[in-house]
């Protein structure tokens, strides 16, 4: 009785996750069932160069975002694992979990206030690049402390910085030596979904930066503006998910070790 019972726990298991995994794949690949029907039109915008505009500031706006979020987002990662001060947990919970629950309007409203026309602080960056990239940086950056921080924390409690400590290393060479090769392919990770995250970002692109064709319109505030235009918005999805999913994929390739596409292979 007790084996059958087991038996239909990891049945129901197995089933309720393989529904959840078909429903994920099946909203993943209809996008491409979709083309069916309406390829022509679909291409032609695959062409179009306001859609190829979008693409190219999504990428670079989300480039530039993995950049300064690892820049800045490590070092801090490194002062939530490492200090120990009153007010921390709170601190992680507002950089971290905070931005990525935020409602992505929100960000956009804050930001148009903040740095927009009438800002206090007399800085107008209303419908810049710039916009693009701060309104990114805001939802994205937190995946790259998150990964950083917790790799920093393992690395601590294992005790290595303590040992090089007390054979007389200072902060910096353990830091360079020890916290960030041990943490490289968490920060790599965090990066790349910081990255992604970056591709998507609508909310705040959307209200702050606005939607200039060749300017700061990008592929979420292209699909957006143009969800009538069904052949084109869904050219531009195709782009955007396909650009993401083969950047994510391949930097989890490379972090096994095995090379990019290799090590993918290998583990599927």
């Amino acid at each position: 009785m007790k084996g059958r019972k087991d038996s239909f726990f990891l049945v129901a298991l197995y089933l309720l996750g393989i529904v959840l995994l078909c429903w994920t794949l099946l909203v993943f690949f209809y996008q491409y069932f979709a083309v069916i029907g309406k390829s022509h039109a679909v291409f032609d915008g695959l062409r179009s160069g306001r859609i190829l505009s979008a693409l190219w500031l999504s990428i670079s706006t989300a480039c530039v975002t993995a950049i300064v979020s690892i820049l800045f987002g490590v070092p801090l990662a490194y002062v939530f694992a490492t200090g120990n001060f009153r007010g921390k947990g709170i601190l992680e919970t507002l950089t971290i979990d905070i931005p990525q629950t935020f409602p992505p309007v929100a960000v956009g409203i804050i930001f148009l206030n903040m740095l927009g026309p009438s800002s206090p602080f007399h800085i107008n960056l209303a419908y810049t690049y710039e916009a693009l990239v701060l309104s990114q940086i805001f939802v994205s950056a937190p995946f790259v402390i998150a990964f950083a921080t917790r790799q920093f924390r393992e690395i601590r409690e294992s005790g290595l910085d303590m040992i090089a400590r007390t054979l007389g290393a200072s902060n910096f060479k353990i830091f360079w030596t020890i916290f960030l090769p041990l943490a490289l392919k968490d920060i790599i990770a965090g990066a790349s979904l910081c990255w992604a995250r970056a591709m998507g970002e609508l909310g705040g692109s959307l209200l702050f930066a606005g939607v200039v064709p060749f300017k700061t319109e990008v592929i979420p505030t292209f699909i957006a503006q143009n969800s009538f235009n069904t052949a084109a918005a869904l050219a531009a999805t195709i782009l955007a998910t396909t650009a993401s999913i083969i950047a994510l994929l391949s930097f989890k390739a490379i972090m096994s070790g095995r090379g990019a596409w290799k090590g993918l292979f290998y583990k599927i």
